[in-house]
């Protein structure tokens, strides 16, 4: 299967496609969201935490690890993220979908900071404030 990956802009809205399969590694997907989403990135960890709740791993799962290797759910498809989607919608829509536990990270000053506590707003709104 080709490996499909989509990043569009129109009308200052950005939709994302990804394809998540078993034989990706964790980077791979770190890179494609971070492609869309200069000002963010995402963690992937092996226990998944609550919506507005930090992550209570401290070591995120390396980003050489294959995707086949970290979940019980091994469903291939198509993620679709777009900037209105609130961060826990992307994180919920990972867990839900895919068997992944992930949380989003801003760019804030100089270090990344965890989204937990502002997972109610947008991808849009997050990459916003980022750049402060």
């Amino acid at each position: 299967m080709e490996d499909l990956f989509g990043c569009t802009l129109t009308q200052n809205v950005l939709f994302m496609l990804l394809k998540i399969d078993d034989h990706k590694t964790i980077g791979e997907l770190q890179d494609k969201f971070n492609e869309c989403f200069p000002n963010l990135k995402l963690e992937f960890y092996a226990e998944a935490h609550k919506w507005k709740n930090a992550t209570r791993s401290a070591h995120p799962i390396d980003a050489h690890t294959r995707i086949g290797d970290v979940r019980k759910k091994h469903d291939i498809g198509m993620l679709e993220i777009k900037s209105w989607y609130k961060t826990g919608k992307v994180e919920q829509d990972l867990h839900n979908l895919f068997g992944l536990n992930a949380q989003v990270f801003r760019w804030f000053y100089d270090s990344w900071i965890e989204t937990s506590y502002s997972d109610v707003l947008t991808l849009q709104q997050q990459s916003e404030l980022s750049r402060k």
